[in-house]
């Protein structure tokens, strides 16, 4: 896996879950056509992110500069 940088790291699983967010309110919220397209999607970018946060936790543990990711998770829905 290429190295990333930790401003990269940090806005990759801000995005990320973001976009989680927005799948998930679409699935309950919006009559949708092909609500299997969007399931799809989110299970990809629930993968990607379990992936991103898994870099993350260990970029922290290392010492790295970054802030919690509590911090970091806005929910939407909140």
């Amino acid at each position: 896996m290429p190295n990333i940088d930790r401003d990269t790291l940090l806005v990759s699983v801000q995005s990320v879950y973001e976009s989680i967010n927005r799948f998930e309110s679409l699935l309950k919220f919006e009559t949708l056509r092909d609500p299997g397209n969007i399931t799809e999607l989110l299970i990809t970018y629930d993968e990607a992110f379990k992936v991103l946060k898994s870099v993350y936790l260990e970029e922290l543990e290392s010492g790295a500069d970054l802030p919690p990711l509590e911090s970091i998770l806005i929910d939407e829905q909140e």
